[in-house]
């Protein structure tokens, strides 16, 4: 279909169109879950192939280079109007080690400025039993309160912290994380 490394003329381009727009547009979908965007995506993704055909000459595997633009596309909408990022469609297979750990400190460093904006009960006890990992007959007893207080003061706190940060998908994730541990 497409011979990689040679120039894209036109008969070229409209067969990469006609052969890799449908897919690309599902691909999309499955992101920004919105049609109208979806086509809005590739389509500005196959100007940008026309726009720049003669520096994309040198992308060893066109197909590749199309859905990555895709992908990264349909992340940057999502981004730029405050959607959540489908956590399934992420590759955390394709985040460095030391990426993976800088997003992890700074979730963390997001996650404890929302912790400390919880209501004291709320946060004493998030505190104690999701980061210190505090039993709830332990924290029952020194903060003289029943087990049943324990657990409806940390769903509490967790709920508030999700609403919080609706915002930032990848603290919410670290959140879900961190309450499986």
């Amino acid at each position: 279909m497409i011979a990689e490394n040679t120039e894209i003329t036109a008969i070229k381009f409209q067969e990469i169109y006609y052969t890799l727009y449908p897919r690309l547009l599902s691909f999309s979908l499955k992101y920004v879950k919105d049609q109208f965007v979806a086509e809005e995506v590739v389509e500005d993704c196959m100007l940008y192939l026309w726009e720049k055909r003669k520096e994309l000459q040198a992308v060893n595997n066109l197909k590749s280079y199309l859905y990555t633009m895709v992908k990264n596309r349909s992340y940057a909408y999502l981004r730029n109007n405050h959607k959540e990022i489908p956590l399934e469609t992420v590759n955390y297979e394709s985040i460095s080690q030391e990426d993976q750990y800088i997003i992890e400190e700074e979730a963390h460093a997001i996650l404890l400025n929302a912790v400390e904006e919880l209501p004291d009960k709320c946060k004493k006890v998030f505190k104690m039993s999701c980061l210190d990992g505090v039993k709830y007959k332990d924290i029952a007893q020194e903060m003289d309160i029943s087990v049943n207080t324990v657990k409806s003061q940390r769903s509490r706190a967790i709920e508030l912290l999700k609403r919080s940060l609706k915002d930032k998908p990848f603290v919410v994730l670290y959140l879900s994380l961190l309450l499986k541990m």
